[in-house]
């Protein structure tokens, strides 16, 4: 068996992420159309950094990775579902070699089946920008089983268990009326079958963020926003800083609560609420700061973690 050396391959798309999310918000003020188009840039360029980083971070696969960190930095159709196709080549490489060590693991079918499904969206993003909460919506779902699994204390599903809440996430994507039920049912299908829960403030406040989010936008409206800021930004800053940076997860506890508070005063003062999503952002930059370094670049590990040499 060769062995695996990972480097941080998440931190060049991370870092792409937010320069795009920055270049979204100022357009958004500048009344330009490119508001949509750079934030879900910035949002794809975080999920394939950590979909690679959490799964397939070898430097074997460093060409693919590359490829879809250009691809995916050209603001111009369809290179982005280029991106997607070199995405997919890294998962398909990367469970072939899995698959050769002869190592078996539970299958995460809501995350494994994002790269083909963001390949599709990007080819249908001219009909509609909503197309592209579906790969989104399959990672964030997936990947955050194991995250509340070991927070909350939650049983974990995989596999065959995972197909209602996947076959749900392709509803949704035809009719995003469906938003607010298939955040309510992902959030009692986790609780199925737990017999322990373990009292997690901050991933409490993370699972709840989105239900509420979700059920105001049945009034407030603005789906793709409620999506965005009630449950893409604390998914991510929470299942991130779990993964690179746990000795801080307990300490973003005001993540949640800003991106909800956000979303919930959109409507009435674009100004505060774009200024508490900045505040979120900047505090979970600071409370993951230990992952932008060489030292992670080289060694795929946060800096805190790495011991210098003597």
């Amino acid at each position: 068996m060769k062995e695996i050396e990972p480097w941080g391959v998440n931190v060049p798309f991370l870092l792409l992420g937010l320069a795009y999310w920055c270049a979204g918000g100022v357009s958004l003020f500048e009344g330009l159309a490119f508001h949509p188009l750079f934030m879900m840039i910035g949002t794809y360029s975080i999920y394939f950094g950590m979909f690679q980083r959490l799964f397939f971070p070898a430097r074997n696969y460093l060409p693919l990775h590359l490829a879809s960190l250009v691809l995916l930095a050209v603001p111009v159709y369809p290179l982005q579902a280029f991106a997607s196709v070199s995405l997919v080549g890294v998962e398909v490489w990367g469970v072939k070699d899995i698959r050769s060590y002869g190592t078996r693991f539970p299958v995460n079918w809501l995350v494994l089946s994002s790269p083909v499904a963001s390949v599709v969206a990007w080819l249908l993003y001219p009909l509609d920008v909503w197309v592209l909460v579906v790969p989104l919506l399959l990672y964030l779902l997936g990947v955050n089983v194991g995250v509340f699994s070991a927070t909350l204390g939650l049983k974990p599903k995989f596999g065959w268990r995972q197909f209602p809440v996947l076959d749900m996430v392709v509803l949704t994507g035809v009719l995003p009326s469906l938003f607010p039920a298939l955040v309510v049912a992902y959030t009692v299908w986790l609780f199925l079958g737990t017999r322990r829960f373990k009292f997690n403030l901050t991933a409490l406040l993370s699972l709840l963020t989105p239900v509420v989010a979700s059920i105001s936008s049945l009034s407030l409206g603005e789906e793709i926003h409620a999506f965005a800021l009630g449950m893409m930004a604390p998914f991510f800053f929470s299942c991130i800083t779990y993964s690179t940076s746990r000795y801080n997860y307990g300490r973003t506890v005001p993540v949640p609560v800003l991106l909800l508070s956000s979303y919930l005063l959109r409507s009435f003062d674009l100004w505060f609420s774009s200024l508490l999503f900045i505040l979120s952002t900047l505090y979970f930059i600071y409370m993951t700061k230990d992952n932008f370094t060489l030292t992670t670049v080289r060694s795929g590990m946060a800096s805190k973690y790495v011991r210098p040499p003597h």
